[in-house]
């Protein structure tokens, strides 16, 4: 019984390496089946009332985004169609397609109240905290010593 053993060039693993950090720093991942398509880069934060979904999608037409809520998850779904009245193009570099993002709600959100911006190639969606999810501040009074 014969075995064979590869050992993987480590050169070929840092071009890997710089590869993802090159498509991480610009919003480009593996799609399923290995087709490289376009997410967009996204930040997510809270304060005390919402929770605040960000994505980056310069270029991006308003009609051709969208938000829907839909069992439990948050759908965003946008197309950046290629420049017009081209005849010959010698280098074309930034992104163009469909894009998919979808991230979960936070238990309790009412999908009715959610709303949605568009400005300066930014999508911010804008999700209200259900009232139990909101900190309560508790008062804490001056009393008298309890006695015994």
């Amino acid at each position: 019984m014969t075995t064979s053993m590869t050992r993987r060039d480590p050169l070929l693993a840092e071009l890997d390496a710089m590869t993802d950090g090159f498509e991480r720093m610009f919003g480009l991942r593996a799609a399923p089946g290995g087709n490289r398509g376009f997410l967009p880069p996204v930040d997510i934060w809270e304060d005390e009332q919402r929770v605040v979904i960000q994505l980056d999608v310069p270029g991006c037409k308003l009609d051709d985004l969208s938000a829907e809520a839909v069992d439990g998850q948050l759908v965003v779904t946008g197309e950046r169609a290629p420049g017009n009245g081209a005849t010959r193009r010698y280098r074309s570099e930034r992104w163009q397609g469909r894009f998919v993002r979808s991230f979960t709600l936070p238990q309790g959100v009412d999908g009715a109240n959610i709303q949605a911006d568009y400005e300066d190639g930014v999508l911010t969606v804008m999700l209200p905290k259900p009232e139990e999810a909101k900190p309560k501040r508790i008062d804490i009074n001056r009393s008298k010593a309890i006695e015994a």
